[in-house]
């Protein structure tokens, strides 16, 4: 556990509840658009047993299970936990949820199927211990959807850059100057992905490594933008 660890939870803990009000939207109207591009890269079937990592307020805990997945969601924001235990009874999904740090998990080797995680890679201090912890818990052949962006990589290249934070809901009374002077002290600020990303999970013992761009734009001069974008491998 480390200081900066903290910090991070403590800012996620401040943007659960709007965070939490995102995901209720999407367990509403989102949930086919989600299961159509996880089927993309495998078949969903009942009794996998899976990892959300970094649940948050629990989309994927809750969406998952309710197709017969058996889930454990871990955080280590406290309030999202709460909120993903209430979104959950809210959506009936029978989920287990823990506090951990996704750089260091409290499971035994090779016991999940799929760990599916979005939008929490970017904000780790040790991605490749991140990476390196996955490819542990996985069974062999197992599965990492990974959806993630370059949300921070203006600090790199000042064509990324954003109208501050201007993209999501529900951040009223956020102090977001403290999510972004974190991410100033992190890795994955300074590197293009998902190309980064491929060239470790190579190197740890994935294979069949792909990747989409979900979502990208052109600057004026016609260069790409890639804004968010998922990274599937299996574990050899």
């Amino acid at each position: 556990m480390t200081s900066q660890l903290n910090k991070i939870a403590d800012y996620w803990n401040q943007r659960s509840f709007g965070y939490s009000l995102d995901n209720q939207e999407e367990l509403l109207h989102d949930q086919e658009k989600w299961i159509e591009l996880i089927n993309r890269y495998l078949k969903i079937n009942k009794g996998m047993k899976v990892l959300d990592l970094g649940c948050g307020p629990g989309f994927f805990s809750v969406m998952l299970t309710n197709l017969g997945c058996q889930v454990i969601g871990i955080d280590y924001s406290d309030k999202m936990l709460e909120e993903a235990r209430n979104n959950a009874r809210k959506f009936k999904a029978n989920v287990e949820f823990q506090k951990m740090d996704v750089q260091d998990l409290a499971f035994q080797d090779e016991i999940f199927d799929l760990i599916i995680t979005r939008n929490v890679t970017w904000n780790l201090e040790k991605p490749v211990q991140a990476y390196q912890e996955m490819v542990r818990v996985l069974k062999k052949q197992g599965h990492l959807l990974n959806i993630d962006g370059n949300h921070y990589y203006h600090y790199q290249d000042q064509d990324y850059s954003r109208a501050g934070h201007s993209d999501h809901q529900h951040m009223e009374g956020i102090d977001v100057s403290i999510i972004d002077n974190i991410a100033k002290e992190l890795k994955l600020s300074y590197v293009l992905r998902p190309r980064y990303d491929i060239e470790i999970l190579k190197e740890i013992g994935f294979q069949q490594i792909e990747s989409e761009i979900l979502s990208k734009e052109k600057t004026k001069e016609g260069k790409e933008l890639i804004r968010q974008f998922l990274i599937h491998a299996i574990k050899q």
